[in-house]
């Protein structure tokens, strides 16, 4: 199964069903943290919730739809990054990831998109890469900063979270952009 070494602590690597139990634990120990930004973290969140979302993703990424991928420091998984979606036919995609609390502030998550990024423009081939952050959620919003992305407006109302509507802030990285800003 897929997985890449980002450096000697963190690899990326393609969530399996032997992985169930501890996602799902991972998940209940940030269940506040994560229900503060994430439409799928429910107090009601199931062992079956992430059995589904492992069976969907391998499903995705055989069928080369997107996928997300587990996020393991030092050997144990802190969160998830991935490709939403992938448009073949417009060249694009949009990545969304999540981070245990105790996980950031250490990089992870930057280190993690870039990633994405570079393989989603060198071996996808593709011309331009979005991420939605909450207005709000200002950590969030540093990862495309950093990574050179062009803020490109405010999408109002588009999420739903558990009761209400929230707004969303659009970035976007195209693949010449990218390119420029690895060569200087």
């Amino acid at each position: 199964m897929l997985s890449y070494k980002i450096d000697e602590e963190t690899l990326l690597r393609l969530p399996e069903e032997r992985h169930l139990e501890e996602a799902y634990a991972v998940v209940m120990q940030n269940l506040e943290h994560l229900k503060a930004w994430s439409n799928w973290a429910r107090d009601d969140f199931s062992i079956e919730d992430a059995r589904s979302f492992v069976t969907t993703n391998l499903q995705n990424f055989a069928e080369r739809k997107g996928f997300a991928l587990h996020i393991v420091y030092r050997g144990k998984m802190v969160g998830n990054v991935g490709y939403n979606t992938i448009d073949w036919a417009n060249k694009r995609t949009e990545i969304g990831y999540w981070l245990s609390a105790a996980a950031q502030g250490k990089g992870l998550m930057t280190r993690a998109c870039r990633a994405l990024v570079s393989h989603a423009f060198d071996e996808f081939e593709l011309n331009r890469v979005e991420i939605n952050c909450a207005v709000e959620n200002r950590r969030s919003r540093r990862i495309p900063e950093k990574l050179g992305f062009k803020e490109e407006g405010i999408l109002r109302e588009a999420e739903w979270l558990h009761d209400h509507f929230h707004d969303l802030v659009a970035y976007s990285l195209l693949a010449s952009e990218w390119k420029l800003r690895n060569l200087g």
